[in-house]
């Protein structure tokens, strides 16, 4: 089957999934009049306070990116790299995959770089980084939270699956690999794809003589995760939940390393799911939590979107 056929069917797979779950939750669960009250109960003062943490969140994504390219030896403009988070979640809004808006980024960051490949290096680290963060934050939550783990059999696999994807990015990256890629057999065809991919490897292990430029690059990465915390639990107050500071600190990283299995779209349905179940051990009701979801993930992402599609109509 041809590649593009396969990542479509794919896409219509997660399409049909994702809306399969929000037509389940909004027929059987939550009463779109129950959503409709929740949200008009929402106070406006903490919800633009957490928007206004996406602001935040974006000079910390573009400040980390910056720190791995200048590892690199390029120079490139910070402002000119939040722009292109933006324009890279605008795209993220209708391309078929999640990873949409790295394409952007790695093309933007080529302008500098000279090379697609080096760009996309470093868009890799970078995600690296945040992937890296993702699971300890998570880890240590489940730990902390056994009782919602055994709960939530999906939680561990989704600390499976990660464990095992970052297991794989430093088995390619360690030497015992150079053997295994140099028996790749020396046709044309299969000359050059070895070759791109050891200079591939060779630009992400510059990083590891770049020591103090990728700790630091995780920092931030860290420093974002809290962020993101925080921009929910301010959501929270605007719904005037009684969840208490911690507990997003224990409960948001396991469902954002859940919602990066690649069985939806983008999390959608998935997501909803995950904050009914969750909030229901603080008694609260099912419409509350999808309104919640609704406001704190879909509306912002919504607007983030457009403001970069805005970026990107006129930088053209």
């Amino acid at each position: 089957m041809p590649k593009n056929k396969r990542n479509w069917l794919l896409f219509a797979f997660k399409f049909i999934f994702s809306f399969a779950i929000i037509a389940y939750l909004l027929l059987k669960l939550t009463p779109i009049k129950d959503i409709g009250i929740a949200i008009h109960g929402v106070d406006m003062f903490w919800l633009a306070f957490s928007f206004s943490l996406h602001a935040l969140g974006l000079i910390i994504s573009a400040r980390r990116w910056q720190i791995l390219i200048h590892a690199q030896g390029d120079r490139v403009p910070l402002a000119f790299l939040a722009q292109s988070y933006l324009v890279g979640n605008f795209f993220n809004l209708f391309l078929p995959t999640r990873f949409g808006g790295d394409i952007v980024r790695i093309w933007d960051g080529s302008r500098y770089s000279r090379t697609i490949l080096k760009s996309s290096a470093i868009v890799l680290v970078e995600r690296l980084t945040g992937i890296i963060a993702l699971l300890l934050f998570a880890v240590a939550a489940s730990l902390y939270r056994l009782e919602m783990t055994q709960k939530y059999p999906i939680v561990w696999i989704a600390l499976a699956l990660g464990t095992a994807g970052l297991l794989c990015v430093v088995g390619f990256l360690l030497p015992f690999s150079d053997s295994l890629l140099r028996k790749i057999p020396e046709r044309e065809f299969l000359t050059t794809i070895k070759g791109k991919i050891l200079e591939f490897r060779d630009i992400v292990r510059v990083y590891r003589t770049k020591r103090r430029a990728f700790t630091t690059a995780l920092f931030w990465a860290f420093l974002l995760q809290v962020n993101v915390i925080l921009h929910y639990f301010l959501v929270g107050r605007a719904f005037h939940l009684a969840i208490p500071l911690m507990d997003y600190f224990i409960f948001m990283p396991i469902v954002l390393l859940v919602l990066t299995i690649p069985i939806t779209l983008g999390g959608l349905g998935l997501r909803e799911l995950l904050y009914i179940e969750i909030f229901k051990l603080y008694g609260i009701p099912d419409a509350v939590a999808f309104s919640f979801s609704l406001i704190g993930d879909v509306l912002f992402t919504l607007i983030i979107g457009l403001v970069g599609g805005i970026i990107y109509v006129f930088r053209k």
